[in-house]
């Protein structure tokens, strides 16, 4: 087909989602799979020119870093703003101090986003007139901002859902709800992000509105063991370090997951949870060589005991699981729930049989 030529303009993207939804992931396997630079900032830290912090240059200096220098491939990567909830405007009156971390933040970012040359100092840090420049043209740069965005399910549901009274009025809805929260952050709209506290020229700059759902126990659990560098691959290469195995039942890994959902904690807090689990064994296994595999199942997530050692060359993880079934498990030979307080114990034993023998001997 013969169509007009043009130049084609970028799409700059806002990605709003809980916590823990895997928003910074996404754009990093983006970069990947392009093979095209990406400069990953942290919005907390930028503040307006001429104010201690990072000015918003460093953004582009970061990107001309990871392109390997290479002025024509940075001109071609991604920035991915993270954290650009906090950069909202703060209440009370501006006129009395400057929010020079917030909308100041928003105001020298507007340039930088739309498309210019900008000049970006060749070494970090306090400006220098006479310093040398590096002038990056920012129209074929994507901008990308990713934020938690906590609250705006409310005003959007405010906006969405009027109150009203009578037989066709909307009942309330729980926001806490990750599904309710998810269908609100799909129908979320730059109005929406203006009354959130960002400024109408930075939201119109960023023409598509994403969202990330909330994940489920169901997706928790493939992160726990799917991934090249899952969780519980990570700890099974920690212990083998010692010889010795670490096997996670199917209903240990649904209690960690329902755990983690349960806080609200995203992907994140599969690591708090397994970390606190398993915090003893970690150190109490070295020090015991007859120790071939560690067992965890649902029991230890919980907290009703700690997770199982197995001793016993004989007593494989099939025969331990059968025994559980059995409820024959207290009773098993070679099997062990994890006490790092028999360790210190028998030290203190021996020194009472040493006395008693110095006593029997006098």
């Amino acid at each position: 087909q013969t169509v007009e030529d043009c130049e084609l303009d970028k799409s700059n993207i806002v990605i709003i989602g809980p916590t823990g939804s895997g928003k910074t992931l996404l754009v990093k396997t983006l970069a990947k799979l392009l093979d095209i630079p990406i400069a990953i900032c942290d919005a907390t830290c930028l503040t307006q020119a001429g104010y201690v912090g990072e000015d918003v240059e460093s953004v582009l200096f970061k990107l001309y870093l990871e392109s390997g220098q290479d002025l024509e491939r940075c001109q071609r990567g991604i920035v991915y703003i993270d954290e650009s909830d906090k950069i909202r405007k703060s209440g009370g009156n501006v006129s009395i101090s400057r929010d020079v971390s917030g909308e100041g933040v928003q105001h020298a970012l507007l340039k930088i986003v739309e498309g210019n040359v900008i000049n970006v100092p060749k070494e970090p840090g306090r400006k220098n007139p006479r310093g040398d420049f590096l002038q990056i043209d920012t129209s074929n740069i994507l901008f990308i901002c990713g934020g938690a965005f906590a609250g705006l399910e409310r005003i959007i549901n405010s906006r969405m859902d009027a109150a009203s009274i009578g037989f066709g009025a909307q009942m309330k809805k729980e926001l806490d709800d990750h599904k309710i929260q998810g269908k609100y952050f799909d129908s979320a709209i730059p109005k929406d992000l203006v009354e959130f506290g960002m400024i109408p020229e930075f939201v119109g700059r960023f023409p598509v509105i994403v969202s990330t759902k909330g994940l489920d126990v169901t997706n928790l659990m493939d992160i726990l063991t799917k991934p090249r560098n899952s969780l519980v691959k990570q700890y099974k290469y920690l212990l083998a370090m010692n010889g010795v195995n670490f096997h996670v039942s199917e209903s240990g890994l649904e209690e960690i997951a329902k755990t983690a959902f349960q806080r609200g904690t995203g992907a994140r807090g599969l690591r708090s949870i397994t970390e606190n689990v398993l915090m003893e064994t970690m150190f109490v296994v070295p020090s015991l060589p007859d120790v071939h595999t560690v067992y965890m199942d649902a029991s230890a997530i919980r907290g009703e005991r700690k997770p199982i050692l197995l001793k016993d060359p004989e007593m494989t993880v099939e025969k331990y699981e059968k025994l559980v079934r059995e409820g024959k498990d207290k009773d098993a030979k070679g099997a062990m729930p994890v006490d790092i307080d028999s360790e210190h114990e028998e030290p203190a034993d021996t020194e009472a049989e040493e006395d008693g023998k110095e006593e029997e001997a006098a």
